[in-house]
């Protein structure tokens, strides 16, 4: 976390880079998102199947699931990780 902003810790956005003071984490990878980033990802076309897939993994005890892996367009907007 870095500095305090408005009464609020402020964290970075491992996609975009940008400052939130809230995180989620990612459906398709381990990357953790602000809020922005979350809602572009869930409008991308493989949004439900990463959640399915998830899910089902779960459903088999694999609870350390990484994720489907980012999509190759998000890769090339978000080159940072």
């Amino acid at each position: 976390m870095s500095e305090v902003n408005k009464g609020y810790y402020m964290s970075v956005c491992h996609r975009c880079q940008d400052e939130t003071p809230t995180l989620r984490s990612s459906w398709f990878n381990t990357q953790m998102l602000c809020p922005a980033c979350c809602a572009e990802e869930a409008v991308h076309p493989l949004y439900t199947h990463a959640q399915q897939v998830e899910f089902a993994k779960i459903q088999t005890g694999d609870y350390r699931f990484v994720g489907i892996g980012l999509p190759d367009d998000l890769q090339r907007k978000y080159p940072f990780k």
